[in-house]
């Protein structure tokens, strides 16, 4: 059997835009100041799964709840717990999965969590964040790809 080259570049150059796509999905609610957050720990499982991506939007910090889920700096990370107790200055919060608390100072928050994340796809997510350079070679090849049909097809 012999896979025609004409045959192998389009099926290349449709993952190639899938790839992109998917990548530019992730960051749609954007619009909606929504802001993804790869979740990188199994603090919050069952609820929100390690490698997921969880969505969180800034919020006035007098209208967190309790079951709420905090999104807040920690040290060198960033973390999103459930709230267990709000007071004026600071918040209690726990990990779904967690059996210790932790107050958080209200200086730390970022924002709410939203209750659901998208499974599995903060790994490409993060992986494409930290290697920039092969989103600019894919978009660097689809442009190239485009240019190339055009001038076949005005030819």
């Amino acid at each position: 059997m012999v896979i025609k080259i004409s045959t192998l570049r389009n099926i290349t150059f449709k993952l190639l835009y899938l790839a992109v796509l998917v990548y530019l999905l992730v960051y749609t609610p954007i619009i909606f100041k929504y802001k993804p957050l790869v979740i990188l720990s199994g603090s919050m499982e069952p609820t929100l799964k390690v490698g997921g991506i969880l969505y969180y939007k800034e919020i006035p910090k007098n209208q967190f709840k309790t079951n709420d889920i905090l999104v807040y700096k920690a040290s060198d990370y960033i973390v999103s717990h459930r709230i267990l107790k709000t007071y004026p200055n600071y918040f209690v919060t726990k990990g779904d999965n967690n059996t210790h608390t932790e107050t958080i100072n209200i200086d730390s928050i970022i924002g709410k969590g939203t209750n659901w994340s998208i499974p599995l796809i903060g790994y490409y997510v993060s992986f494409i964040y930290n290697h920039k350079i092969i989103l600019y070679l894919l978009l660097s090849l689809i442009f190239i790809d485009y240019i190339y049909e055009k001038r076949k097809v005005n030819s």
